[in-house]
């Protein structure tokens, strides 16, 4: 084998054969440095290996090279970059022991060692030493971080960074571990900026999860035997220090000679903008303290009360003196903030300033008060109000104006004015003379009166409320106040009222009362609630201020009347109940003072209205016995009880949705109605609710197609006969029953009205006619001129008017007796006759001339037809009897005499050319000399004049 030469070398190098190229240089004697150079170069700077980290411990003469490398060189991994650093560190110990031949071990002079090549390697070693550290430290913090970037990158960062700005980083991002980290192993770089690097600490970051400075515990303060006073009184050694290396190292140990490998700290914080000071470890108390209340006024400054509160609590823990004062200010003000819902109001920030010097003390009470209840106004007082109200004095600004007990009165007093009165109760009970004083929320037994007359007489409340509130006053002593009450004016509620329109100012003015006053006006208080204690059991409550007001008779007329128709909806069960009611309303006319709710009503007033709300509410067996049983009130007259019920009668009848006399208001209307022994009026009443119930229930008369006839509407009609019409066009047939429908026209008020009588039988006979039953119209005509013809005798004739009488029945025989296709032309010869009697002398030419036509028709050869006719009147006065003085029909016969002796008379009169004049065949029984007028006037008498 040929010997290898220089050439084989450099090929075996350039091409990358290392080991070839190694045993080449080991054959020809050649340095190896530049074999492990040049492998080291062409190494993959992003995944080094350990092979390839050892090639810089393979680097054997040229040490400062390796020394450089193990600089610059980054891993992406903690050990390998360890490893890395290791070499350096034995690279510079093998260099500065071959340059200094041991005299850096032996001497620290440094005249020895300053020279450029000493410095060099020491600087080497410092930055190594440095980076071996930093890299132990970002062990620790690089699981905390976020891992945007990888750990090489992040550990070149770190290395060289320094630690004050990178302290307060990790503070402002509130990295607990990372800060830690720095204060334990470099606590002697950053321990004396510690305060300036924890107030980098956002003020909303919870205070226990950092380290934090400690104020050392008051039993181990150190005492000085003469005066015995606390030489202690400093921070405590709170953040344990454990440095990776125990003993400095050469390099740092002459750190004043050679260059340091970070910034200086003051200059770089001024570089980069960050104000921190220095302080000593450890500091006084003082510093410990102030650092605290800078914190919480920096969470107070931004509106965070509660964080501001948070950091005091937390300086407690760490035994920090002198905060007592600022956490309670903070707690009250939290208190406000937070409890009361101020921030739900309004964007302003109420900071601790502002709250010690702008809010006032009842401005903290109604805020503090703002989401209480009626579950929680009690403890709410105890445990925000009463304390509050205790140290309002120390913790803001006092109010000259206005004492510590006036603030919860006029809370009391506003809440009561807004309709809160149940409040104020539970404090009053809470406020018994009889609890201990510590228990009690108002202490003061005079103004706890004064504040339930005020409450009683402007505000609203319940009865219940009201007599809770009443049995939790004080009773005063009145034989110890025997020798004050000369001195002491009584003083009337009702002149107080105009001056105090509201409970805050009634107050006010009670303020001058002393507890004789206060005495008399409780003893008139309870007199009032006995009163209202009845009416509000009636539902009739009115406010106690009413009470003390004089009304007038109409007013307390009023009143009686509203508490005995409350009555009703009180739901009295039984008579019993209805009799309390009575004596209870009597009681409240006889009163000792004169001043009863009905003082101004008489006995008899107050029964006839008790009576009308018994009557209303269908208590009629009771009213019944109170009117005519064996122990009847004998306050009522008989009359004034019968106009009673007729009133209660006709409400029940007026408020009838239906015209049922079996069912609801109409049923209840002839109950009513029963508890009176007949009478004309009471008839009347009867008559008329079994007409309604006539016309609406059995007949279904309806107001308008679709919409149903009401009571009321019967009762309020001007004209009830147009009701009887409405059934004779709505019902068909009912005119075959006349004797139904005249009486219906009795009861519906028209008993003595023959007029009436007459309208409804000619409208019975329109209705025939319309429907075509001619032979039964023919007899409602006829029974139509019977009554006509009944009223010419009728003993109170003298209150008709003939011609309305005599219009109705005329019109309806005129209409039958022109009606062609009634087939009984004698008939209807018959029906023209009773028209004629009847009508009007400007008709007559009307009815006339019907009946020439008519009469043509039918020759007079007999009078068989008038027998017939005769049969039919027998008939038609069978069907209607017309009702008269004594209660018998009037027939016909006197009309149908007549008619015999004068027919042929009347005839023959019209045949011969009318009733005006003129010549013609006379017959032997007419007079001669007579004119045919006057001769027609005596055959038909009263039919045509």
């Amino acid at each position: 084998m040929e010997h290898s030469t220089t050439h084989d070398f450099l090929f075996h190098l350039n091409q990358g054969n290392y080991q070839a190229a190694l045993d080449t240089a080991k054959d020809l004697g050649l340095d190896t440095d530049i074999i492990y150079k040049k492998q080291w170069t062409k190494r993959s700077k992003k995944e080094l290996t350990t092979d390839d980290i050892d090639l810089l411990d393979h680097v054997q003469h040229d040490k400062a090279w390796v020394v450089s490398q193990c600089l610059e060189t980054l891993a992406d991994d903690a050990s390998l970059q360890q490893k890395i650093l290791d070499i350096g560190l034995a690279a510079c110990l093998v260099q500065q022991e071959h340059q200094t031949n041991d005299a850096m071990t032996t001497t620290t002079d440094t005249n020895e060692i300053n020279n450029e090549t000493n410095t060099l390697w020491l600087r080497a070693r410092l930055y190594l030493l440095q980076y071996a550290d930093r890299l132990k430290t970002f062990n620790v913090i690089w699981p905390t971080l976020q891992k945007t970037t990888d750990f090489a990158t992040g550990y070149n960062d770190f290395r060289d960074a320094n630690l004050i700005a990178q302290a307060i980083e990790y503070a402002q991002t509130e990295n607990a571990t990372a800060l830690r980290a720095l204060f334990v192993h470099h606590g002697a770089v950053v321990l004396p900026y510690r305060f300036s690097i924890l107030a980098a600490i956002p003020e909303t970051a919870e205070p226990s999860q950092f380290d934090l400075p400690q104020q050392r515990p008051h039993e181990e303060m150190e005492y000085d035997d003469d005066n015995e006073e606390a030489k202690g009184g400093k921070e405590d050694e709170w953040m344990p220090q454990q440095p990776w290396r125990d003993e400095l190292d050469v390099s740092e140990s002459v750190g004043d000679v050679i260059e340091n490998p970070t910034p200086e700290h003051t200059a770089y914080m001024a570089w980069i903008g960050q104000q921190v000071d220095r302080s000593d470890y450890p500091a006084s108390a003082e510093v410990v303290t102030q650092w605290y209340v800078d914190r919480s006024a920096a969470a107070d400054r931004i509106g965070l009360a509660s964080q501001a509160l948070e950091w005091v609590r937390y300086a407690r823990l760490m035994d920090v003196t002198g905060l007592d004062t600022r956490e309670a200010q903070l707690d009250w003000l939290c208190k406000y903030v937070y409890s009361g819902g101020h921030g739900d109001q309004d964007n302003t920030v109420v900071d601790l300033d502002m709250f010690k010097k702008t809010i006032t003390p009842y401005e903290v009470v109604d805020t503090l008060l703002n989401q209480t209840d009626a579950t929680r106004i009690v403890n709410d007082m105890k445990q925000l109000v009463l304390p509050w109200l205790n140290v309002c004095s120390t913790i803001v600004s006092p109010d000259e104006d206005e004492s510590v007990d006036m603030i919860l009165y006029r809370w009391l007093l506003d809440a009561a004015d807004k309709g809160h009165f149940d409040w104020c109760c539970l404090v009053f009970e809470h406020s018994k003379p009889t609890l201990p004083d510590d228990e009690r929320i108002i202490k003061n037994d005079e103004d706890l009166a004064r504040l339930a007359l005020a409450l009683f007489y402007t505000t609203p409340g319940s009865i219940e409320t009201q007599v809770r509130t009443f049995e939790s006053l004080p009773v005063f002593d009145v034989w110890e106040l025997g020798e004050h009450q000369d001195k002491e004016k009584h003083i009337d509620m009702g002149a107080l009222l105009p001056l105090a329109e509201t409970p805050l100012g009634l107050f006010t003015v009670l303020q001058e009362v002393g507890p004789y006053g206060l005495t008399q006006m409780m003893d008139t208080l309870q007199a009032h609630l006995q009163y209202a204690e009845v009416l509000a059991r009636y539902h009739a409550s009115v406010s106690l201020r009413w009470y003390l007001e004089d009304h007038s008779v109409d007013t307390q007329r009023q009143m009686c009347i509203r508490l005995a128709s409350q009555a009703g909806s009180a739901h009295l069960d039984d008579d019993k109940e209805w009799r309390e009611l009575l004596d209870e309303m009597m009681g409240l006319q006889e009163d000792n003072n004169g001043k009863g709710v009905f003082a101004k009503l008489t006995r008899t007033e107050i029964f006839e209205t008790f009576f009308s709300s018994l009557l209303r509410c269908g208590r009629f067996r009771l009213a019944k016995d109170l009117m005519v049983g064996p122990n009847r009130d004998k306050t009522l007259d008989i009359g004034r009880a019968e106009q009673l019920v007729l009133d209660a009668e006709q409400e029940f009848f007026d408020n009838a949705t239906t015209g049922n006399m079996h069912d609801g208001n109409m049923k209840l209307a002839m109950e009513c109605l029963n508890i009176l022994p007949p009478t004309d009026m009471v008839n009347e009443e009867k008559d008329l609710i079994v007409a309604t119930h006539t016309l609406i229930s059995e007949y279904h008369v309806m107001d308008r197609p679709g919409i149903e006839l009401m009571p009321i509407q019967v009762r309020r009609s001007t004209n009830r006969l147009d009701l009887i019409s409405k059934l004779i066009n709505s019902r068909r047939g009912i005119y075959r029953q006349p004797t139904q429908v005249l009486d219906l026209t009795h009861k519906l008020g028209y008993q003595e009205d023959l007029l009436a009588q007459v309208r409804v039988l000619a409208m019975l006979a329109s209705a025939a006619l319309v429907d075509e039953d001619f032979d039964m119209s023919y007899k409602l005509c006829c029974a139509t001129v019977d009554k006509v013809r009944s009223i010419e005798t009728h003993p109170h004739r003298r209150r008709y008017r003939m011609e309305d009488i005599n219009q109705a029945a005329w019109q309806a025989c005129f209409n039958l007796g022109k009606v062609e296709l009634f087939d009984n032309p004698r008939k209807r010869l018959d029906v023209l006759a009773m028209a004629l009697e009847l009508t009007p002398a400007e008709n007559v030419s009307e009815v006339l001339s019907v009946w020439r036509k008519l009469d043509r028709q039918v020759p007079p050869s007999d009078l068989e037809w008038l027998e017939d006719a005769h049969q039919d009147v027998v008939d038609a006065s069978s069907v209607v009897t017309a009702r008269g003085e004594d209660g018998k029909g009037v027939g016909w016969n006197s009309l149908l005499d007549s008619a015999r002796r004068q027919q042929w008379r009347l005839g023959d009169l019209l045949k011969a050319g009318g009733a005006g004049g003129g010549s013609g065949a006379s017959s032997p029984e007419v007079p001669e000399g007579k004119r045919k007028r006057d001769q027609l006037r005596e055959m038909v008498g009263g039919w045509l004049f």
